[in-house]
């Protein structure tokens, strides 16, 4: 998808549709890859998280394990039904450290950040957790390289989506439920922006990949660049 209006009007009608069952798609089918995604963030309590696509909060409950209510989650989605999902979670758990946003993804940027959290004395971005969105929406490589001006230095980048090279019927069927281009070359293209990169894979035929990595500044040992799957 090259997120023309129309085609972009219809993923929003698309997943306000599913949002309902959303979870339980999401929890079968990426919980590894998840769990793994993560830790790869290396949230620390009191640190401030961006996910964005945000969805229905699945991964609230996940960052929360390092939080512990504290800090800041910024949840943002073009989605009202995906995020009323996540309304209802961060309601139901008592979560006070979740701002939810309805907003497009091109328009995430230092500007907007400083207009909408300076002023209550937010100035920092330690995480960024960009899940199974990328691969649908528009102007990609502009959306990776704001969200890394936001990072604190050495701040981390966790990228979770799909990756298949051929044209197949796995490919065909992904791209029909998720709506998005799973041959977009995103994890490619984060290699070139960060240190301490890493690449594994998950899922049927590896198409699900993690990748991670730290804002250009001091460079962590240890470097996993392989792309060893995990199952």
């Amino acid at each position: 998808m090259d997120g023309t209006k129309e085609e972009q009007e219809k993923a929003i009608e698309y997943y306000d549709k599913i949002s309902g069952i959303y979870d339980f798609i999401s929890n079968w089918y990426y919980r590894n890859a998840r769990k793994y995604a993560i830790e790869k963030l290396k949230i620390e309590k009191g640190q401030t998280v961006l996910n964005l696509p945000c969805g229905t909060g699945v991964n609230f409950k996940h960052f929360q394990k390092y939080l512990e209510n504290s800090g800041l989650i910024i949840g943002i989605d073009l989605s009202k039904g995906m995020l009323e999902q996540a309304e209802r979670k961060t309601e139901k758990n008592g979560w006070t450290n979740v701002d939810l946003v309805l907003e497009n993804a091109t328009t995430i940027d230092q500007i907007w950040f400083e207009q909408n959290y300076k002023s209550n004395g937010q100035n920092k971005v330690d995480a960024v957790f960009c899940d199974l969105g990328l691969s649908g929406l528009p102007e990609w490589q502009n959306i990776i390289d704001n969200m890394i001006s936001l990072l604190e230095p050495n701040g981390r980048f966790v990228i979770l989506d799909w990756y298949l090279e051929k044209s197949s019927m796995l490919a065909k069927f992904v791209k029909w439920i998720g709506k998005g281009d799973v041959d977009r070359p995103i994890w490619q293209y984060l290699k070139t922006k960060v240190s301490d990169f890493e690449l594994v894979k998950f899922g049927v035929f590896n198409g699900v990949f993690v990748v991670s990595g730290t804002k250009k500044g001091i460079k962590p040992a240890g470097n996993r660049v392989d792309g060893s799957p995990h199952k």
